[in-house]
């Protein structure tokens, strides 16, 4: 196969060839009444955004008559519909017509390498060049996605040539880096764009440079740019907006800088909306409420009630943190205010919070399973477990393979008594998903508290916590499953570990469960003390005192 190189001396395609080096060939001709009609029914369809139609419309003009206009049109709207196959015919008339116009050579080379004529797209791209030495290349990156492997070999082949060819290029390196990055080859973007700023400053190519920086974990290079970009560029958004990111991902408690920004582009929402997250996430409450409540009525609105309902709650003003919810109605928000929202468990907010998912249900049915749970859940906090069942059985009835809802139900079958449906369901969601590590957990558990399934339980409660070691309700399982099999030394070790990282009444029980039968009974006896001190509700406080009464 002839490389890239050998094909840049001339086009293989014939009717390109004629576009590419023949003069003006066809005839003047008036457009008729018919083609006239056309091209107003070709605005029509463009002022409605009929595209397809329009392009369709002007094409044909184009196709039948010499005039440019038309051609450029159809040229243009097949473009932006992605429609190059189309669009390639229309090129090559207008070069036809017009051969050193530099954009029907761009326009030559961006859809003949698109449909994957990349030798004749890499010729036209050769004369742009010619005609235009300041041509943006970069053009033709739309149709990178669409070439097969063994098409982009030759188009990077011929870039490469052709960038010796034209060294005064910025457009062409800068181009190549971004088909490195595609292909997974950073260090040579990052080369090639330094290639390309040594011919020119351009911003979109300092600013690509700067985010290949980040991607090469080179923190420090990456913030001198940056900081070095806004300084050159002070008024620039496109700067500040970059800047504003950086300093929200790489330096969050750099508020005077965030500030700074948000002071010099007030009417940036994307800035005031960094600038908002950062001070909640670093406390700065007051300047937090001040720029969300800015952002209520721009496209951040579902984000800055939701930060602006957390916010209330840190107030102590849940009345004013359910309002703010209440009015969260889009993701990626809705499920977390809501999720805030029931925690309250507040039974006045019963009608609201119903409605509030009901209506999550019909504008987002994708998220339908998630505002089911939402829902028992709200009923199993204020205590109205019967209520909290049936809305799982009636999302079960919807979805019924949803291994979610069954874990749900499980743990819920558990809290009730239903030990049978509780173990039905967790094995039902295994079966599904053998390494859903929660379900592994309640499932071993739950035969460990039985005293049943002991090598099974065991089995799976090692494997949950294989996924995560640090858990503590795996830890905690892992120390009940070796008191029921006898290991006291061990179970020991394992409640310990657990009740460091979570102190509740379960945990502290089990804990003074295994001290007492070690003959440890004045620690037990102060677990006890703490559980009823702490939680002076809990069912463990009837049982551990029944056994240290025997």
């Amino acid at each position: 196969m002839l490389s890239a190189c050998a094909n840049l001396a001339g086009p293989t395609n014939p009717s390109s060839a004629q576009a590419l080096n023949a003069a003006p060939a066809i005839p003047y001709q008036e457009l008729s009444g018919q083609s006239l009609f056309q091209l107003l029914l070709a605005e029509i369809a463009t002022n409605r955004h009929e595209y397809a139609a329009a392009a369709a419309l002007y094409s044909e003009v184009g196709a039948s008559f010499n005039d440019v206009a038309a051609i450029n049109r159809a040229v243009a709207l097949n473009q932006s519909i992605g429609n190059y196959s189309a669009m390639l015919p229309m090129a090559e008339k207008w070069l036809l017509l017009r051969p050193e116009d530099p954009t029907a050579l761009m326009a030559h080379s961006v859809s003949a390498i698109a449909i994957g004529r990349i030798d004749e797209g890499l010729v036209s791209l050769d004369r742009w060049l010619v005609v235009d030495p300041t041509a943006d290349v970069s053009l033709i990156l739309t149709s990178y996605d669409v070439l097969k492997s063994a098409q982009r070999a030759i188009l990077d082949r011929g870039l490469t040539d052709l960038l010796i060819k034209h060294p005064d290029s910025g457009s062409l390196p800068y181009t190549l880096a971004r088909f490195k990055i595609i292909e997974d080859q950073p260090e040579a973007a990052l080369q090639l764009v330094n290639q390309a700023l040594a011919v020119e400053e351009n911003l979109q190519v300092q600013l690509f440079r700067f985010q290949l920086l980040l991607n090469l974990e080179r923190d420090e290079e990456a913030k001198k740019t940056i900081v070095a970009l806004t300084k050159q560029e002070p008024t620039n958004r496109q700067v500040a907006l970059q800047y504003s990111r950086y300093l929200f991902s790489y330096e969050p408690g750099n508020l005077d800088a965030l500030k700074a920004l948000h002071s010099r582009f007030a009417t940036e929402p994307t800035i005031s909306r960094t600038y908002a997250r950062a001070a909640f996430e670093y406390q700065d409450y007051d300047s937090s409420t001040a720029v969300y409540t800015h952002l209520l009525t721009t496209a951040y609105s579902n984000e800055a009630h939701y930060f602006l309902g957390r916010i209330e709650l840190l107030n102590e003003l849940p009345d004013l943190a359910a309002d703010h919810f209440e009015r969260v109605v889009e993701t990626p928000y809705l499920s977390s205010a809501l999720a805030e929202w029931i925690a309250l468990a507040r039974p006045q907010d019963e009608q609201r919070i119903q409605a509030a998912i009901a209506a999550g249900k019909l504008s987002m049915p994708d998220m339908a399973p998630v505002l089911w749970r939402l829902q028992a859940n709200y009923y199993q906090l204020i205590d109205r477990s019967d209520q909290a069942w049936s809305s799982l059985e009636d999302a079960l009835q919807q979805y019924p393979d949803n291994a979610d809802l069954l874990y749900d139900k499980a743990l819920l079958a558990a809290r009730l008594g239903r030990m049978g449906l509780m173990e039905s369901n967790l094995v039902a969601v295994l079966q599904q998903e053998p390494n859903n590590a929660n379900a592994l957990n309640a499932l071993g558990y739950s035969w460990a508290d039985m005293n049943k399934n002991l090598d099974t339980a065991g089995r799976y409660i090692d494997q949950a916590l294989a996924t995560e070691p640090d858990n503590p309700a795996y830890q905690d399982s892992k120390g009940w499953h070796l008191y029921r099999i006898g290991d006291l030394d061990q179970a020991l070790l394992w409640l310990q570990k657990a009740y460091s990282r979570m102190k509740n009444d379960e945990v502290a029980a089990h804990l003074a469960q295994v001290l007492w039968d070690l003959k440890r009974p004045s620690e037990a006896r102060d677990l006890l003390a703490e559980v009823i001190r702490n939680y002076p509700d809990s069912t463990q406080i009837d049982i551990l005192t029944e056994l240290f009464s025997e």
